[in-house]
């Protein structure tokens, strides 16, 4: 098998117990339509059975983190047969069964990956960008683009595209069932692992209306490097005596995409194979990264893990939005991708902390932060080591002080 990753973002060394978590199920709480890996599986596999299947020895051999090992029995029948705890296997978790939604929920997301597990068919890290942009601007955008596109419908719109994925109509059209246009049009059918593709982002995805209309918007399962990962890095590591372009301590460079690529060890697809994400997770000596006292939070280790397991690419999206401006959504991402790094622990920055609403709220209505992100005359220049932000941010953060710093 080749072009698998490793799913689990670090590894707990667990003892060996079985203490079963349980949820409580009912036929109207037992949701089979939105089911990924992340959200339903990961957390199962996380709570019953990493306590016995993971680490240096995993029981029988067996490290359930390790997707090669995980994959291997979905396509054997192993996976389905020890938690349906069927005759002739071994039942897991021992002492007690899942319950029978969360077992549906597994042999429904085998169901979907084990028919494309076998080959280059990646059906765990399906995002909109990365894999069903692709596949239908090489089967469809030909004729669903432009100023009359076929049937009305342009695949270039985001919003136009949730429609139809959301009603059913995309997938009954690449499937060619009865009462859909058969699609494409005037070719064979797609392929399986694109059919199985689409369906699971049809399936995981919330359309989430994107912010800016391009023909690569901001879809939410997607890790940006442009807009999340480099500010994060240029916040954090990027900085005078580290990772800049002028300290490049250890070789390291960590200012832009190209620099990220030639200087550290990132294998696209496998974050436990890169150096980059590794530092991130050591949890002890002189390896870690950020260095003590800094550190990154595990929502944006996440991301990085997310970014890498999704092929590393030097991608970036429209993200304003100036309609629906809010401290939570707007304001305090950009701040805390961009500007933590540099202001909390315990010497911050300029001695100006910004890790709370709190501490944002003062310089919001001294005047320090506006004055800063512009880099008005007489203030210092923020992000101090990475570019300004960008006009649109700048924007967002005008709204919100001018609609009074609301904590919302």
């Amino acid at each position: 098998m080749t072009g698998f990753l490793l799913v689990i973002i670090s590894i707990t060394e667990y003892g060996c117990k079985h203490e079963p978590v349980i949820p409580t199920e009912s036929p109207e709480t037992c949701d089979m339509e939105n089911i990924s890996f992340a959200s339903t599986i990961e957390p199962v596999l996380k709570n019953n059975c990493y306590g016995c299947h993971s680490s240096i020895t995993p029981n029988g051999g067996i490290d359930l983190t390790d997707f090669n090992v995980l994959a291997e029995l979905v396509v054997n029948g192993k996976l389905s047969g020890v938690i349906n705890r069927e005759t002739g296997y071994s039942p897991m978790p021992p002492g007690f069964a899942l319950d029978s939604c969360t077992v549906k929920q597994i042999d429904r997301w085998i169901a979907d990956t084990a028919a494309t597990i076998i080959g280059d068919c990646d059906t765990l890290n399906v995002t909109y960008t990365g894999t069903v942009y692709p596949i239908l601007q090489a089967n469809c955008n030909s004729c669903h683009s432009g100023t009359s596109p076929a049937g009305g419908l342009d695949f270039t719109d985001y919003d136009q595209l949730a429609i139809i994925a959301q009603n059913g109509a995309l997938m009954g059209s690449i499937q060619h069932l009865e009462g859909f246009s058969p699609m494409p049009q005037n070719a064979d059918v797609l392929d399986d692992c694109s059919i199985a593709q689409i369906g699971i982002w049809v399936r995981d995805t919330t359309y989430t209306p994107p912010g800016g209309g391009n023909d690569h918007p901001c879809d939410p399962d997607t890790a940006y490097f442009q807009n999340q990962v480099l500010p994060l890095l240029i916040s954090n590591c990027a900085t005078s005596g580290c990772h800049d372009a002028a300290s490049h301590e250890d070789g390291v460079i960590l200012v832009d995409y190209t620099s990220v690529m030639q200087t550290t060890e990132v294998k696209p697809g496998d974050p436990f194979d890169s150096e980059l994400y590794k530092v991130l997770i050591e949890d002890e000596g002189d390896e870690i990264m950020p260095p003590a006292p800094a550190s990154l939070t595990m929502g944006q280790i996440d991301l990085v893990k997310e970014w890498i397991q999704q092929g590393a690419l030097d991608n970036s999206c429209d993200d304003c939005d100036t309609t629906n401006v809010t401290f939570s959504a707007s304001v305090w991402p950009a701040l805390e991708t961009n500007c933590m790094g540099c202001h909390s622990g315990a010497t911050p920055a300029g001695n100006i902390p910004i890790t709370n609403f709190n501490e944002v709220f003062e310089i919001a209505n001294n005047g320090k932060l506006l004055g800063s992100i512009r880099h008005n005359i007489g203030f210092s220049p923020m992000p101090k080591n990475g570019t300004k932000l960008s006009d649109c941010k700048i924007k967002e953060i005008e709204i919100w002080i001018a609609d009074g710093t609301p904590n919302n």
